[in-house]
């Protein structure tokens, strides 16, 4: 039976939808549709099953899930260890990450570590702290990036730590360089909806203090949009508010506000040749601790 099939049924599986698969693998949506179809065949079980919201595994499915996830695991490095004869370093690297470090860390770390490791291939997936925790522990991802303390069954490293700050419209923040969390009760805020913000929740319960909050918004980048429109205020973490393309006035807490960030694996010795060595790349490239 053709490798192949597995890794159409979890690339299906793991984005809910043919035509994300489609376009992820290079197939047409009947093609995929087609060898998920002989797959069920072959096995003689029911794999996918479709809602109104794309497709999902069965029970049949779920449960063949980690078994279909190994062989082709094996099948990488399989094919890595083969192209070692050919002198070549091959490999593909599946990493859970957030808006921010998507577009303030990743980018640097990716371009130098293929300057050295061009044939290294990298799948990135996007979601929440719970997300990424979830696919570290179903072996979905190899590295996921996480806020730390992370869960204690993970290996991670501190990366580095950001400061939280408030954002203000365009003139309209206080004079002073810094400002209590209680100053920021007596303007409307912008909430944003996501586990991404349990350091804002949880710096509004260690003070003691609740926001008027007037909006929410799930997206970070309409947040920083409605401030800047005079809507209100918020408090987003530094990394994000880099070279943001909006007219925001910035503010330190008082006291200081800080979160760490920290790269997270399931265990770094049962970890691909080509996501430990990018690991320890990640390592170099930031001076990151163990944790």
């Amino acid at each position: 039976m053709s490798i192949k099939k597995y890794e159409v049924l979890l690339q299906t599986a793991d984005l809910g939808s043919f035509t994300k698969a489609s376009e992820v693998l290079g197939y047409t949506q009947s093609a995929i549709s087609h060898i998920i179809t002989g797959l069920e065949d072959e096995l003689g079980l029911k794999l996918l099953a479709r809602d109104r919201f794309g497709v999902r595994l069965t029970a049949e499915g779920e449960a063949l899930l980690p078994a279909i996830r190994a062989v082709c695991q094996q099948n990488q490095e399989l094919l890595r260890q083969a192209a070692q004869f050919h002198g070549l370093e091959v490999g593909q690297v599946r990493i859970g990450t957030w808006l921010s470090v998507s577009v303030h860390l990743l980018p640097r770390l990716l371009q130098t570590f293929s300057q050295r490791h061009p044939d290294i291939t990298f799948e990135l997936l996007q979601g929440s702290y719970e997300d990424i925790e979830r696919w570290l522990s179903e072996g979905r991802i190899d590295l996921g990036f996480l806020r730390l303390p992370a869960s204690g069954h993970f290996e991670t490293t501190l990366l580095l730590e950001e400061r939280i700050l408030a954002i203000f419209p365009p003139n309209q923040a206080p004079a002073c360089e810094r400002v209590t969390v209680e100053q920021l009760k007596q303007s409307p805020y912008i909430l944003r909806l996501d586990s991404l913000d349990n350091d804002t929740r949880e710096l509004f319960r260690k003070t003691q203090h609740t926001p008027r909050i007037t909006y929410s918004a799930k997206d970070d980048y309409a947040v920083m949009a409605m401030v800047e429109q005079g809507l209100g205020i918020s408090i987003l973490p530094e990394l994000l508010l880099k070279n943001a393309p909006y007219h925001l006035e910035v503010r330190e807490l008082d006291p200081p506000a800080t979160r760490q960030i920290g790269v997270a694996c399931k265990h770094a010795n049962t970890l691909s040749p080509a996501a430990r060595q990018f690991l320890q790349h990640v390592k170099q490239e930031a001076g990151g601790d163990e944790c």
